[in-house]
């Protein structure tokens, strides 16, 4: 689309691509989220927007998406990546910051359908994050938080290089759960052995992430 240049924006990995969904794609993400996400009676996520029925689940992904559009700015942004595996959406992978041409600092976070969980995918889509934020970004700092309960989310981001970065205490739906906060610097991220990546269509949409300057010119492709 023209004048919405992040749909341009593609990133392949060796088992995904992720991109922003068109609205038919984006009904297809939502039904993925409305089969399971979370185990019941888990607690994964700040806002309970998978904890309702698969109605109410399916209708909080579309209108995540619709929201985080609508409320784009260079110093205030939120990219939600649907990811496709062999043709088909098996989940979304987020990438946000606030005043990012001043911190230099962006956040991860990500879903994925049940039925996906346990194959690795879900390590693969957050370095594919990772590699957009640090190769073509410019981030310094990446973090992330994944709640006790979710002890999946917390073993991507050891296995990625994130270090733990203190623990919080929140309140969600009147229930007390922790906060685990990892984050990894572009220095750790430049030692590690990284998987395939290709990013195609930054240059059209760079500046809407509040970057003025060319980032890295090249994707740098290595093989785990």
């Amino acid at each position: 689309m023209r004048h919405w240049p992040l749909t341009q924006l593609t990133i392949t990995t060796p088992d995904l691509i992720l991109r922003v969904p068109d609205d038919t794609r984006l009904g297809e993400l939502a039904q993925v989220a409305a089969d399971g996400v979370v185990p019941r009676g888990a607690v994964f996520f700040p806002q309970p927007w998978a904890s309702g029925t698969p109605a109410e689940t399916a209708r909080n992904v579309v209108q995540n998406h619709w929201w985080a559009r609508g409320d784009w700015s260079e110093d205030n942004w939120r990219l939600l990546l649907a990811v496709f595996h062999e043709g088909k959406p098996i989940g979304q992978q987020n990438l946000s910051a606030r005043d990012f041409r001043v911190t230099r600092e962006a956040r991860t976070g990500f879903w994925l359908g049940r039925r996906y969980q346990g194959r690795g995918l879900g390590t693969q889509m957050r370095a594919a994050a990772l590699h957009l934020a640090f190769r073509h970004l410019g981030a310094e700092r990446v973090t992330s938080s994944a709640f006790a309960d979710n002890a999946a989310s917390r073993r991507v981001s050891e296995k990625l290089g994130y270090t733990p970065n203190g623990i919080r205490r929140l309140s969600v739906e009147g229930r007390l759960v922790e906060a685990h906060d990892a984050v990894i610097t572009a220095t750790a991220w430049d030692h590690r052995v990284q998987q395939t990546t290709q990013v195609d269509g930054i240059t059209e949409c760079r500046h809407m992430f509040g970057i003025r300057a060319a980032g890295p010119p090249v994707d740098d492709i290595l093989h785990v």
